[in-house]
Order: structure tokens, then sequence, then C-alpha cells
């Protein structure tokens, strides 16, 4: 009996250690989350909100806009439009600051030989009467190019030689 004593005497000693040590584990872990936090070169730099983050990526992008005007959507989404030249640019970012895409409207004048002859090839008797170029993370843009002739008008979308129609419609 009294080695049973023993033993059970034993296993508790060591189950009480085992429970001091997880707790004063436990009492530990809210002090390391309470110790001082310290300012990096980051925390310096990096803007504050999605709008602040959004102007920082716009004026290291697009230094040379000059006459930039930002707008906020309902759904968050924050882009800015600014001019150079013939085209229109918008630059879009989402509800943090980050950048999505940018869109650039302009007329045929100003679109790619490439894409331009790409185009009339494939639509004979169409000409081109405007351009959206959007540019995201994709390694080419995607046109949206404007397309008509006497009677009827076209919506193509071009990216890299696949054309679709996206839309067709009669003229009135």
């Amino acid at each position: 009996m009294g080695t049973t004593l023993d033993h059970y005497s034993l296993k508790k000693s060591v189950t009480m250690k085992k429970l001091m040590l997880l707790a004063g584990l436990y009492c530990l872990q809210p002090a390391l989350h309470a110790a001082a936090w310290v300012r990096t070169d980051v925390d310096f730099v990096a803007p504050i909100n999605a709008t602040d983050r959004a102007k920082a990526h716009f004026n290291e992008n697009y230094a040379e806009a000059e006459d930039a005007v930002w707008f906020a959507l309902p759904d968050k989404t924050i882009y800015c439009i600014f001019h150079q030249g013939r085209k229109v640019n918008r630059v879009f970012y989402n509800s943090h600051g980050y950048w999505l895409y940018t869109l650039i409207g302009y007329p045929a004048s100003g679109l790619h030989k490439d894409i331009k002859t790409l185009v009339q090839d494939n639509f004979k008797g169409y000409h081109i009467t405007y351009v959206n170029e959007i540019r995201s993370d994709l390694d080419e843009p995607v046109y949206m190019i404007n397309i008509e002739n006497e009677v009827y008008g076209k919506v193509i979308r071009v990216a890299g030689e696949d054309i679709d129609i996206k839309e067709d419609f009669e003229k009135e």
C-alpha cells in the first residue's frame, strides 16, 4: 500500500509541476504582447489610409500628371483622372488604396500601328472611332475598341492576337 501511495504522490507532484509551468507560461503571454512598440522606417513611410496609399502610388508612377482630380465611388473604389495630350487617363485603386488598373482613352490616331492593322485586317470596311486601353497586372494591355461603318457599330476586345466582339449594333 505504501508503494501505491508513493507512486500516486509522485504522479500528482509531476502533474502539479506541469500545471504550474503552463500557468506561468500563460501569464507570460500577455506580457509579450504588451512589450513596447518600436517604430521602423517602414512605419514612417507607409501611408496611413487608403487615400494616402493610392496618392503615394500615383505620385510615384504618374509624376508628370498636372491636372489630376480624385474621386471616390460608393463602393469605396478610388480613382484619379488626368490628361496627357489627347489621352484621358483614369487610374483605379481598391478600397485599401492598392492599384487595380489604369484605363486610357484616346482617338484612333493614338493606337499602336500593329493593333490598328490587326483590327483593319479583321474588320474590312470599318474604321476605328475610339480606343480604351486597359493596363493591369497582365503582361499586355487589353484594348476595347469602337469601330463603325455607315450602318453598323461594334465594340471589340483585343488582347494580344485574340479579338472578341463585345457589342454589335445598328446605327440610327
